[in-house]
């Protein structure tokens, strides 16, 4: 069992890590509307191959850009009442952990640089792991 303290630390700590992840993938909504010339060339800069001109590489640089938005609104906004959402919370954490597993099995498939893999999915996970440990805390509290 936790103290209140405990429980209260727990509760702050997951607010502010999910207001900053809110941030960081609400940021997304600056390529869902960029210009194809600069996706482009941050592409080029990666060291990556070209990028596609297509109705599709459209499509899925947008949407995708538009999904990791629309999760950091919906990150936001949970993270104005952790107790309320917590259990809500530590499903998301254990989705964010699998989520983590996959990137990492998809960069590597895809080939893209060991940098991007270890950059990608393995915090993937330790946030995850993060975010549920948290909040299984805010639930005992």
């Amino acid at each position: 069992m936790l103290t209140p303290m405990e429980s209260h630390r727990a509760a702050l700590f997951l607010t502010w890590l999910l207001r900053a992840l809110g941030v960081l993938t609400l940021s997304a909504l600056v390529p869902m509307v960029m210009p194809t010339e600069w996706m482009a060339a941050i592409n080029d800069r990666l060291g990556l191959a070209p990028l596609p001109r297509s109705p599709l590489t459209e499509y899925l640089t947008r949407s995708l850009s538009a999904v990791y938005a629309l999760f950091g609104a919906l990150t936001i906004y949970v993270s104005r009442d952790v107790r309320r959402y917590a259990a809500f919370v530590a499903f998301a954490g254990t989705l964010t952990v699998l989520l983590g597993v996959f990137f990492t099995v998809l960069d590597t498939w895809a080939g893209l640089p060991a940098s991007w893999i270890w950059l990608e999915g393995p915090p993937t996970m330790v946030l995850g792991i993060v975010m549920s440990w948290l909040a299984k805390r805010v639930q005992a509290g």
